[in-house]
């Protein structure tokens, strides 16, 4: 049981709410975390995800979250309300763009609600987006907009010629067969987190997150208690309070119920 009563859940998506064997959402978790609301506990989501995308997963339509910590911990939402996006300056996203068309490549770039395409999805998008619960957003040029996250798609075979050719205050982060989050700031979603309770005036130790993998790790380090989902990865796993059942079994649903929040 908690030594202080948690005030404050911070949940990720993919693999610990969204089951991606089965394309589909763990109900008795969501159903968990709807009576901690009921309870008096905010819950808000936190995720890599850019905005638009956590949008296209439908989970808005079955569940309504206190408030979204996104773009990897980049913009956060209180309520409806932006509460900060950090963006990447104009410049150095328009000559991202240059290089990037210049080698036939497609970028997805986000804003603090929207997402676009830079040039028409290829077969390194299709294959990226097939792994994924996600709808293929529209294609247009990049038009100025305050740009809060990029993810470029490209196979492995790009990494060591871009990684030259791209601006130095980029960080090219491989996370995927096809796909590379084009990093300027040093986004977590702990930082985030902590941006947050701050604002809410809620210690840390009255917080709790779920995850799986090693970008929720920051978020472990940043709530009094931390669960790892049993399908995480090890150094998750390492990072956690508690380590409870895969998404299959319902983890998110009965680590509620070990800590008496329902």
């Amino acid at each position: 049981m908690a030594s202080q009563p948690i005030k404050i859940i911070f949940v990720d998506i993919d693999w610990t709410i969204l089951d991606h064997h089965l394309h589909d959402w763990d109900y008795p978790s969501l159903d968990g975390l709807k009576i901690a609301q009921k309870n008096g506990i905010l819950v808000y989501l936190c995720t890599a995800r850019p905005y638009d995308s956590i949008v296209h997963t439908g989970i808005f339509s079955i569940f309504n979250p206190d408030g979204v910590i996104c773009t990897n911990g980049g913009v956060a939402f209180i309520k409806d309300e932006l509460f900060f996006a950090n963006v990447i300056p104009s410049d150095i996203v328009r000559e991202i763009e240059k290089i990037s068309h210049r080698h036939h490549l497609v970028l997805e770039l986000a804003t603090e609600k929207e997402r676009y395409f830079t040039s028409k999805p290829n077969t390194w998008v299709k294959k990226y987006f097939s792994s994924y619960s996600e709808t293929v957003p529209t294609t247009i040029r990049y038009r100025n907009d305050d740009v809060t996250s990029i993810l470029l798609f490209a196979p492995q075979k790009h990494d060591e010629k871009l990684m030259k050719e791209y601006p130095s205050q980029i960080r090219y982060v491989r996370f995927d067969d096809y796909g590379v989050d084009l990093c300027y700031h040093q986004n977590d979603k702990g930082s985030a987190i902590k941006r947050v309770l701050k604002h809410l005036n809620i210690p840390a130790e009255q917080s709790m997150s779920f995850g799986d993998d090693h970008g929720d790790i920051p978020m472990f380090l940043s709530t009094g208690i931390s669960v790892a989902m049993g399908n995480g990865k090890p150094k998750a796993k390492e990072s956690a309070t508690f380590c409870t059942s895969d998404i299959g079994e319902h983890g998110v649903y009965q680590a509620l119920k070990k800590y008496h929040l329902i």
